[in-house]
């Protein structure tokens, strides 16, 4: 700051921002002098005497990650005519600690277009910037454990394309690679029969909202593999309810597929020659305690009377003899025991086996796990029926698994319905307060009249745009188009409360539009001025005056109006000292005022920047020329703005407008 003396201005104003929490600066570019008030130099650590300007010397302040958006956006200002100065960025304080801001300035230029000062804001959030950090830490963490679970979990799109997955994912489908998945359908790896198969799948599921539960599949590889998995998909949602595609988890299971293989071919092998030598007896031992499931035969009334060790640990006892000559009841509740006996009597009495079976297990105790299981009738030497035998394997952790994620799916469902019929309620409130057709105003010859058209077209459940035609009396009547920063709840909110202080001034100051901007600056900057953000609203108010025949017009930051004078559409040309800064910005700024004749002017529209800010294919402003060309077409102001409304919505790269869109049109009908 060096020298620099305060002047009676900026103490005036420092005084004034004394109770907000916001910090002001005002650098004299010029006089290469600059201003802090006191709330600022606080959040820098310095003192009024020796502070550094920052904005000057930002290789010495910035922080090296945001010191090239920083000083590109401030060299747009200063060389190339920036209208606005604003960024997040993070400051270097007087201790050497690192804050971030949320930084605003408005050039004030002479003539000649030379910048002369830039005049802003600067306020500190840090702590929304480090819950931010915390939360992509917590996300981070989310995605760790993911990658560390060894089941397949995956996204796909409405086309089945791979979007996201866990790194088992990529591991089993790629080699190790997530970019080679993404993009990529079944069809890059499975023959073109099962791709199509899981094509269809997926394409009911997406129809119907019915997923697939735990179904166990063969998949045959391009190269040649063929695997198995137990697959479970589910429909994949937005938050809004739209259906973004599936997703999905697969347990691959191929080695466990391959071991009831080899296991029933062996059992198969060993009843047929169960009758040799005992060391070929111990030869089956050996290997069906180190098959790595769970083996056991029982007789024609359902007892042990072999089984792995596997079995034996499963069940919890010491060693496999414990197990023979018991039951299912000595380990299982009752109604499990019964249904297991019933399937066994059936596979004795039809010879048909029970293959791979998904079973809830439930204990003596009530712990409950979850196994495949495939169960065969079991013939001795002479081919008489001894009883069955069967293999298992544990799926508990996958199970538990598959729950946790249906259960979240269900929080997740509850809440996104009670979202949306708060946001719809909240949608119809906002909507309601736009009518439907306004009154007209009329001179008192009768020889005069203002017609009123509108439109408003919301980009979301809640919009910031709106517009007001207040009605002074029979010849006068004032008109606001606001555009509250943001979307959402939040530009909702700032939307009720200006609609609030707008019906507590009309009776005040309606019919002067300076008086009545800075009044409505005044009580917003109040309203916000405890909480740590900073919340903007651009706004344009005129007030039309048939009696003495003129528009009178007061602008805070927003696009200038366009008319229709002299068959030519122009835009009114506010200069920068006949407009002041959005609502909100800098408490206590009087509002200028400008006055033009009615005389000349047939039309005349107020809008929001989301009607001409519409990009095309190829990233191209729609803008304001696009825009007067499409309002010169029709054969009154509400058929200008149905034109301007095609035009933008061709030019649009997805046919539609990406932000609010309010438009308030009248015409001067003089007979």
């Amino acid at each position: 700051m060096g020298d620099h003396k305060p002047s009676l201005t900026e103490q005036r104003l420092d005084l004034a921002l004394k109770a907000s929490n916001e910090g002001i600066w005002d650098w004299d570019v010029a006089r290469g002098r600059i201003y802090y008030s006191n709330r600022l130099l606080g959040f820098l650590g310095y003192g009024r005497i020796g502070a550094p300007n920052i904005f000057a010397e930002p290789e010495e302040h910035v922080h090296p990650d945001d010191l090239r958006d920083f000083t590109r956006k401030l060299e747009r200002v200063i060389h190339r005519g920036g209208r606005l100065f604003a960024l997040e960025t993070r400051f270097r304080t007087k201790e050497g600690d690192w804050k971030w801001f949320r930084v605003r300035g408005l050039p004030q230029r002479a003539d000649d277009g030379t910048l002369l000062s830039l005049v802003g804001s600067l306020i500190d959030i840090s702590k929304r910037k480090f819950a931010e950090e915390a939360l992509m830490e917590e996300r981070r963490r989310i995605d760790m454990v993911l990658d560390r679970v060894p089941i397949n979990v995956y996204f796909k799109d409405r086309e089945s394309r791979f979007v996201r997955a866990n790194l088992a994912t990529a591991e089993r489908m790629t080699g190790g690679e997530l970019k080679d998945l993404f993009g990529k359908t079944d069809a890059d790896f499975f023959i073109e029969e099962d791709a199509r198969i899981s094509r269809e799948e997926e394409l009911h599921i997406m129809q119907t909202g019915v997923g697939l539960e735990e179904s166990l599949v063969k998949k045959r590889w391009l190269d040649g593999r063929e695997t198995w998995a137990l697959v479970t998909k589910k429909v994949w949602r937005s938050l809004d309810g739209d259906v973004l595609g599936i997703f999905g988890l697969t347990h691959d299971v191929t080695e466990l597929i391959e071991a009831e293989h080899d296991l029933e071919r062996l059992v198969e092998t060993l009843r047929v020659v169960n009758q040799e030598a005992s060391e070929e007896r111990s030869l089956m031992r050996l290997v069906i305690d180190h098959i790595p499931v769970f083996v056991y035969f029982k007789n024609r009334e359902s007892e042990f009377v072999l089984v792995n060790k596997g079995m034996a640990n499963l069940v919890g006892e010491e060693s496999p003899e414990a197990v023979l000559g018991k039951h299912d009841r000595d380990y299982f509740n009752e109604e499990l025991v019964r249904a297991t006996v019933r399937d066994e009597q059936e596979i004795m009495r039809t010879g048909i086996p029970l293959e791979r079976k998904l079973e809830k297990i439930r204990w003596k105790d009530d712990h409950i796990t979850w196994s495949v299981s495939s169960k065969y009738p079991w013939y001795g030497p002479n081919g008489s029926l001894q009883g069955t035998f069967g293999v298992s394997s544990d799926v508990t952790e996958l199970v538990a698994t598959r729950e946790k994620l249906e259960r979240l799916t269900m929080d997740l469902g509850r809440q996104n319905r009670a979202m949306e019929e708060q946001l719809g309620l909240a949608r119809e409130v906002q909507q309601a307060a736009f009518p439907e057709w306004i009154e007209p105003i009329r001179g008192a010859d009768g020889k005069r009249e203002v017609v009123f058209h509108h439109r408003y077209q919301p980009a979301s459940q809640l919009a910031g745009d709106f517009y007001e035609v207040i009605r002074l009396d029979d010849q006068r009547a004032g008109v606001l188009v606001c555009d509250v920063m943001g979307h959402g709840i939040r530009s909702a909110l700032i939307v009720s409360m200006l609609r609030g202080l707008i019906e507590r001034q009309r009776e005040h100051s309606g019919d002067r539009p300076g008086t009545f901007l800075t009044e409505l600056n005044d009580g917003l900057s109040h309203l916000l001025e405890r909480t740590n953000q900073i919340i903007f609203s651009s706004a344009v108010y005129a007030v039309i005056d048939l009696e003495v025949g003129e528009l009178r017009v007061a602008s805070a930051g927003h696009p200038d109006p366009i008319l229709r004078r002299g068959g030519q559409v122009v835009a009114m040309g506010l200069g920068e000292e006949e407009r002041g800064p959005a609502l909100g910005m800098i408490p206590g700024f009087e509002f200028p005022e400008v006055v033009l004749p009615l005389e000349g002017i047939s039309r005349a529209w107020f809008f929001t920047d989301g009607v001409f800010e519409v990009l095309d294919n190829v990233g191209e402003e729609f803008g304001l020329e696009r825009m007067k060309e499409a309002l010169a077409r029709g054969d009154d102001a509400g058929e200008a703005i149905e034109s301007l409304l095609k035009a933008g919505e061709t030019h649009a790269r997805d046919g539609g407008f990406g932000d609010d869109v309010c438009l308030l049109g009248f015409d001067f009908l003089f007979k």
